[in-house]
């Protein structure tokens, strides 16, 4: 495991008080691929039991709801929010501030 990819606990504590009271986080960016606008919807979710369901979409404007021609299309399910995090920092195109500002934070 990536250390540096180990969120910190300021950070878990924040995301499980969200998850908490809203029952979902999303992360939605839009930006340009090749001078086309595109959009990425990243999406945490508490399955029950610590249990978490992630989500990350990477397409272009052209495609949206045309899955199969998605950049990504990703569901994975984590035992943990810690583990679902570890994912996300060494895998996904996110930050810890992304977070943040999709939380109101900092």
């Amino acid at each position: 495991m990536n250390t540096a990819a180990v969120p910190d606990a300021e950070l878990v504590a924040a995301v499980r008080r969200w998850l908490g009271e809203r029952r979902a986080l999303w992360i939605n960016r839009a930006y340009l691929h090749e001078g086309e606008p595109a959009q990425r919807e990243y999406f945490l979710k508490p399955l029950g039991g610590g249990a978490i369901q992630l989500g990350f979409d990477d397409w272009l404007d052209r495609y949206e709801d045309a899955i199969d021609l998605y950049f990504r299309h990703e569901r994975r399910g984590f035992d943990s929010l810690e583990l679902a995090l570890v994912y996300t920092f060494e895998q996904l195109p996110l930050g810890v501030g992304d977070f943040g500002r999709a939380m109101g934070l900092r």
